[in-house]
């Protein structure tokens, strides 16, 4: 073999590995989507490049070789996960209440084909049952799940409980919301209805 073919030979080598990684460099890329992006100012038709879950590139044009896979999203708006502020996600076994019953709502069951990433539970834990609300839900669940701590030990968990001034005692609900900080982001009254 002549020196100039083995050059060729090692040079091709050489290439080839590195223009086969750059061509499938992301996962997916997203064209032509409306990205809505308030935090770094962006509110224009752009294409968005995802590699290992994160987003690596947003520019206005990415080339289709660049992806293992490719949405085309022309007329589609893409925009950060939102935040669902008002929610009940303390589901459980308990017929007509929402503190660890059948009308709360399962997060995942509607929060990403929605485009929301965020919940805000408001109010259906108290103070005494909220770590079983975390056990049972926020520990579980695909969706994050910050929470309104209800001022009554159970939360939401029906008349006349609900609304018993002996269980709406604040210093245990501050308590609570110290222990669980990163996830308990306020305190509330419920649906209280009493007259004093």
């Amino acid at each position: 073999m002549s020196k100039r073919l083995a050059y060729y030979f090692l040079l091709a080598a050489c290439c080839i590995p590195s223009l086969v990684v750059q061509a499938q460099s992301y996962d997916l890329l997203i064209k032509k989507a409306v990205i809505i992006d308030p935090k770094n100012k962006v509110n224009s038709k752009m294409d968005l490049a995802i590699k290992d879950g994160k987003i690596a590139l947003v520019a206005s044009a990415i080339a289709d070789s660049t992806a293992k896979k490719i949405i085309e999203a022309g007329g589609l708006y893409l925009v950060p996960g939102l935040i669902d502020l008002h929610t009940h996600v303390f589901v459980g076994p308990k017929p007509e209440k929402f503190a660890n019953g059948q009308y709360s709502v399962s997060p995942d069951d509607f929060s990403f084909r929605s485009g929301v990433t965020t919940v805000v539970d408001a109010g259906t834990s108290g103070w005494q049952n909220f770590p079983q609300f975390k056990a049972q839900v926020i520990d579980h669940s695909a969706t994050r799940i910050l929470a309104f701590l209800n001022i009554n030990a159970n939360g939401l968990s029906g008349k006349p409980e609900e609304e018993d001034l002996a269980k709406m005692i604040a210093d245990s609900a501050v308590a609570t919301q110290k222990k669980f900080a990163d996830i308990i982001v306020g305190i509330k009254i419920g649906h209280y209805e009493g007259s004093e």
